[in-house]
C-alpha cells in the first residue's frame, strides 16, 4: 500500500474515532450543559489540525515498521485517546480527567466492536498485500466496526450507562480508581494479544480471548457504578430517617410548646376579660400583639421552617441544610429558609454545589455566631431557567470585597480564609455559574446563580 492510501485511511480512522467519542460526550455531558454549542469554528479548526496530524504520524510509524514493536503500538493507542480527550474537553468545555474517561469508554467499545466484526469476517489474520484481503481489511474497518459500534453504544445508553458515568463521576474517590483500571486497557490488549499470538494462538482465538477482557472491563465500570448508585441510595435513606427524625423533634418541640400555650390561656383570658371591663382596649392590644409574637417566633418560626424545607426535593441539599439548621439552633441563631418554588435539582455537580453551599452557610454562620442578634437568611429560587442560591447574614466586621477570594484572607486572624478560596477554585471550573458578592445596609450577600439552559 502507498503513503496515500494509507495516509486517506488513517484520515478516515481518526475523524472516526473523534466522532464517536464526541457521541459519547454528548450522551455523558449533554445532559449536564444543554443548549452549549459545541461545532464553534475555533474548535473545528483544532480537531482538523489534530486529525491531520495523527493521521500522518500513525501512516508514518506503520511505514518505518514500528507499528510492528508492542511498545509502539501502545503508545499510539495512548497518544490517539488523550488526543480525542482534548478534543472533547475543547468541544463540552470539560475538565480533562471527566472527557478522558469519555474516550476510555468509547476506546474500550471500539475495540469490543473490532473483535467482534473481525470474527464475524475472516477465520484468521489478514495479509494487506492481497487483494481481496485488503478489501476484507477495509470493509470492516469501514462498514462491519462502525455498525457493530453504534449498536454497541445503543444498547448501553438503553442499559443506562451513560447515566452510571455521571453517578460514578459524583463519587471521586471511585472514579478515579475506576480510571486507573480502565487506563490499562491499551496495554493488556496489546501485550495480551502479542502473548496469546506468540504462544501459537491464532488470530480468531486470540480476539475472543481480547473479547472477553474486554467485557470484563466493562462490567467493572458497571458493577463500580451501581455500586456508587446503591451507596448513594444507602445515604438518601439515611437523609429521610434523619429528616424524619428532625420533623419528630420539631414536632414535640411544638407540641411542649402548644401546652404551655394552652396552660397559661385561662390566665391570659382572664386578664384580658378584666382589661376589656375597664376599657383599657390599648392595653388589650398591645397584650394581644405580644402573645400573638411569642407564638409566632416559638412555634410558627419552626412551623414556616419546615413548610418551606419540604419544597427541596433535591436529597443532598435537603440533607446540608437540616444540618446546619441542627447546627444553627444549637448555637441560639435563628435561620430564616426560603424556597420559593420547589427545587428539584440543577445541572451543577452535586458534590461540589453541596460544598459551595456549604461553605456560604458556614461563613454566615462564623460571622453571626455568639451575637445576641444572631441571625442567617438562606434562600433557593428557581425561575426562567435561573437556580439562585442567596445567604445573608449581619456583617460585624469590615471586609474587602476584593481580597474576600485570596487564599489566607479572613477578618478572623491567622489559619483562616480557606473557604471563599476554595469556592472561587470550584466555580472556576463551570461556565453557567455566576457568584454575586455585595455589602447592603450592614449585610453580607453572597448568591450564586447558576444558568440551566445557557443560550451560547
Amino acid at each position: 500500500m502507498s503513503f496515500l492510501e494509507i495516509f486517506a485511511y488513517n484520515i478516515y480512522a481518526s475523524f472516526f474515532g473523534v466522532v464517536t467519542a464526541s457521541c459519547v460526550g454528548v450522551a455523558v455531558l449533554k445532559s449536564m450543559h444543554p443548549g452549549r454549542r459545541i461545532c464553534r469554528p475555533g474548535k473545528i479548526f483544532f480537531t482538523a489540525v489534530y486529525i491531520v496530524v495523527l493521521a500522518f504520524a500513525a501512516t508514518l510509524s506503520y511505514k518505518m515498521g514500528l507499528l510492528k514493536m508492542t511498545a509502539s503500538e501502545v503508545l499510539l493507542s495512548y497518544v490517539t485517546l488523550m488526543g480525542n480527550a482534548v478534543c472533547i474537553s475543547r468541544f463540552f468545555e470539560e475538565r480533562f480527567q471527566i472527557c478522558w474517561g469519555i474516550v476510555l469508554f468509547d476506546g474500550i467499545t471500539k475495540e469490543f466492536a473490532t473483535a467482534v466484526s473481525f470474527i464475524l469476517i475472516s477465520d484468521g489474520a489478514l495479509n494487506l498485500r492481497v487483494q481481496e484481503e485488503r478489501m476484507l481489511y477495509f470493509f470492516g474497518n469501514t462498514v462491519a466496526v462502525p455498525v457493530f459500534i453504534f449498536l454497541f453504544l445503543f444498547l448501553f445508553y438503553k442499559m443506562g450507562l451513560g447515566e452510571v458515568y455521571c453517578q460514578w463521576m459524583e463519587h471521586r474517590d471511585s472514579w478515579s480508581r475506576g480510571l486507573i483500571c480502565l487506563s490499562a486497557y491499551p496495554v493488556l490488549l496489546n501485550v495480551g494479544g502479542s502473548f496469546l499470538m506468540g504462544r501459537g494462538i491464532n488470530r480468531n482465538n486470540s480476539l475472543i480471548i481480547t473479547f472477553i477482557a474486554i467485557f470484563l472491563l466493562l462490567l467493572l465500570f458497571n458493577y463500580m457504578g451501581r455500586e456508587v448508585q446503591q451507596g448513594k441510595e444507602f445515604a438518601a435513606q439515611q437523609l429521610i430517617l434523619k429528616q424524619q427524625n428532625v420533623y419528630i423533634d420539631t414536632l414535640e418541640e411544638m407540641q411542649e410548646e402548644m401546652r404551655r400555650f394552652r396552660h397559661d390561656y385561662k390566665n391570659m383570658m382572664s386578664g384580658m376579660y378584666l382589661k376589656a371591663k375597664e376599657g383599657e382596649l390599648l392595653e388589650i392590644q398591645e397584650f394581644i400583639q405580644e402573645m400573638t409574637e411569642d407564638f409566632d417566633s416559638q412555634i410558627g418560626g419552626r412551623i414556616r421552617q419546615m413548610s418551606q424545607l419540604t419544597n427541596v426535593y433535591m436529597t443532598e441539599i435537603k440533607g446540608l441544610l437540616l444540618v446546619k439548621l441542627s447546627e444553627m439552633k444549637k448555637e441560639g441563631t435563628a435561620c430564616e429558609l426560603e424556597v420559593m418554588n420547589p427545587f428539584y435539582g440543577t445541572q451543577f455537580r452535586t458534590t461540589d454545589l453541596c460544598r459551595c453551599l456549604g461553605i456560604l452557610i458556614d461563613n454566615a454562620m462564623d460571622e453571626v455566631r455568639g451575637r445576641a442578634d444572631a441571625r442567617v437568611h438562606i434562600m433557593i429560587s428557581c425561575q426562567e431557567g435561573v437556580t439562585t442560591f442567596r445567604v445573608k447574614n449581619k456583617l460585624y466586621h469590615k471586609v474587602d470585597i476584593h481580597k474576600i477570594w485570596q487564599q489566607g484572607y479572613s477578618t478572623k486572624g491567622a489559619e483562616r480564609g480557606i473557604g471563599l478560596a476554595s469556592y472561587k477554585k470550584i466555580l472556576n471550573n463551570y461556565h453557567n455559574v455566576l457568584p454575586v458578592t455585595a455589602v447592603e445596609e450592614g449585610d453580607f450577600i453572597q448568591e450564586l446563580k447558576i444558568q440551566e439552559r445557557s443560550g451560547r
